[in-house]
């Protein structure tokens, strides 16, 4: 018997992107390697096999002894519930379950983009007088938290019922696009634990599945992944551009700094 993973995950040292897919494959039954098992480091290695990726872009999916590649966060997670069965085996091949695990994805993805616009980083900070960055203003910071995640939250609490039977203890299944919704909601909780002030039947979901062994494997770095540092940082976070700063890579030039 093979005893090959049957899949290797890649990703850069962050949550970002990274984390959900690695809950995905946590949770999925399969045996898998990552970043820490593969001892797959950004910094020494990705500038070599970034040219074979399909986008030039992290995360990347392989399959050992072949040339497959899956490339793109969403496409990664619908390919491992696929292969592993868990999403089937979560929806019990019920189209209506399939289609929120779609749409809850989907949402993920919007609330990835709003922090990517709204919330600090390692690399990129906020805009301000004098300082253009690809970031909003504090003033758009604030409202992320006071108005724009807020709506979201209330919408994915709408979803609750459904996601029900798929939910609970370690043993159950959970639907891709809920680990997914999670990894994001994880990120935002990190910056501000608040969050769910106005949502806690959301916040009960959220507290399940983080205490789940498979969840807690990820996020404290003892998975395949290995560590994945935090990401979105809040606005007067010392960390933010530690890791680099996007006008001097882009050459945006010193007047703005």
């Amino acid at each position: 018997m093979s005893t090959l993973p049957r899949f290797e995950l890649r990703y850069f040292q962050l949550m970002a992107r990274g984390l959900g897919p690695a809950l995905v494959a946590e949770h999925s039954g399969l045996s898998w390697a990552g970043n820490k098992t593969l001892v797959f480091d950004t910094t020494d290695h990705w500038a070599a096999l970034k040219p074979s990726t399909p986008f030039g872009q992290l995360p990347l999916l392989t399959v050992p002894g072949s040339n497959f590649q899956v490339a793109q966060t969403t496409a990664i997670i619908s390919y491992i519930g696929r292969i592993s069965g868990s999403e089937s085996s979560a929806t019990s091949d019920r189209s209506d379950l399939y289609a929120l695990s779609q749409m809850l994805l989907a949402e993920a993805e919007d609330i990835y983009n709003l922090m990517v616009r709204f919330l600090p980083t390692p690399y990129k900070r906020l805009s301000s007088d004098g300082v253009l960055t690809s970031k909003g203003t504090a003033e758009d910071y604030d409202a992320f938290w006071a108005t724009l995640l807020p709506t979201h939250l209330a919408n994915l609490e709408r979803l609750l019922p459904f996601t029900s039977p798929a939910s609970g203890a370690s043993h159950q299944k959970y639907l891709c696009g809920e680990l997914h919704a999670f990894a994001m909601l994880y990120q935002a909780h990190l910056v501000r634990p608040s969050i769910f002030a106005g949502t806690p039947g959301l916040e009960g979901w959220f507290d399940a599945l983080k205490t789940d062994r498979r969840t807690r494997s990820v996020l404290s770095g003892e998975s395949p992944m290995g560590k994945l540092e935090q990401y979105f940082l809040e606005a007067g976070s010392a960390r933010i551009c530690e890791l680099g700063d996007e006008r001097g890579r882009w050459g945006w030039g010193d007047h703005l700094k």
